[in-house]
């Protein structure tokens, strides 16, 4: 069994409205895919945070919803409801540590199907970049967009959803 530990997290003393808006708004039938990303501060983080923006507000809009990880860690806030009643949830991880999925996984049941991609698997930069000061804005522009179409594409062909 993997190594864990227990972590006592101060609750939120209030939920943003913005994001209660953004829950009803989507808590749509059937539920759309809620998407999930890493929020590191390395340059995988990036592109997987762009990559899942791009899918949720680009590509799938109509079938994704995208998620904030740390309100649901956090807690206080609703988006936690989006994943509950979702038959999948995709998690857009920048590296093979996957913190979101692991710490999302930690704070609530999740009941659907859960696919994990890592978006440094799918981008083919120099593996000792790190930080985001390190590569030009297009080219993080560019893997964020080629990750985004490839996890697309192969949802589509999988017929997963969407």
């Amino acid at each position: 069994m993997a190594k864990t530990r227990t972590i006592v997290i101060e609750e939120a003393p209030f939920c943003c409205s913005l994001a209660k808006e953004y829950v009803k708004k989507h808590a749509t039938t059937p539920p759309k895919v809620p998407v999930v990303a890493c929020e590191g501060s390395c340059l995988r983080g990036e592109i997987a945070r762009r990559a899942a923006n791009l899918i949720t507000y680009n590509l799938l809009p109509e079938n994704t919803v995208r998620i904030c990880f740390q309100g649901i860690v956090g807690g206080g806030c609703e988006e936690g409801a989006l994943i509950e009643r979702a038959d999948r949830v995709l998690f857009v991880e920048g590296c093979a540590l996957k913190c979101s999925s692991r710490l999302v996984k930690g704070a609530m049941e999740i009941k659907g199907e859960v696919e994990v991609v890592v978006a440094d698997r799918l981008s083919d930069f120099n593996p000792r970049l790190f930080g985001i000061n390190e590569m030009p804005e297009e080219e993080i522009k560019r893997y964020a967009e080629g990750v985004a179409e490839k996890v697309v594409k192969d949802i589509k062909e999988q017929r997963r959803c969407c």
